[in-house]
């Protein structure tokens, strides 16, 4: 998916529940998780590639922080955008920006991660956390 969302057709959880039933499908079919999540605090939005197997070479992942941070600082300094603190975390196979007051503003941000996050071309296979990769003493 190169091209990646528009904002209005990110997928949205509006509660936990359906958040988890989401993550649980991405596992079973083997895709990456992507959305913005509905909390008591406002709106998430977060990635995981881990559920495909892949995460984000290196290179796209430093891309993918520098245009989160240009779009978070958009509407941070926009007063006609309400916010309160919004902190991110940008990694090889998971990242998430929380949290936001309106649900425009997280669609905006996550069509911004959609098009580096969710397009294959920047995937390289993922190694779990707290793995070092494969057993040199197997055979697989």
């Amino acid at each position: 998916m190169a091209a990646g969302y528009a904002p209005s057709e990110v997928p949205l959880y509006p509660d936990l529940d359906t958040r988890d039933e989401q993550y649980e499908r991405a596992q079973e079919s083997a895709e990456p998780f992507f959305g913005v999540e509905r909390y008591e605090e406002g709106y998430a939005v977060t990635y995981d590639l881990l559920p495909a197997g892949f995460q984000l070479a290196a290179p796209a992942r430093r891309e993918l922080d520098e245009r989160l941070t240009r779009a978070v600082e958009e509407i941070v300094g926009d007063a006609d955008r309400p916010t309160t603190e919004v902190s991110k975390t940008v990694g090889d196979s998971l990242g998430n920006v929380s949290f936001f007051d309106r649900e425009e503003s997280a669609r905006e941000v996550a069509a911004v991660i959609s098009r580096i996050a969710l397009d294959e071309e920047n995937w390289v296979t993922g190694t779990p956390p707290g793995s070092s990769g494969p057993d040199p003493r197997r055979n697989d």
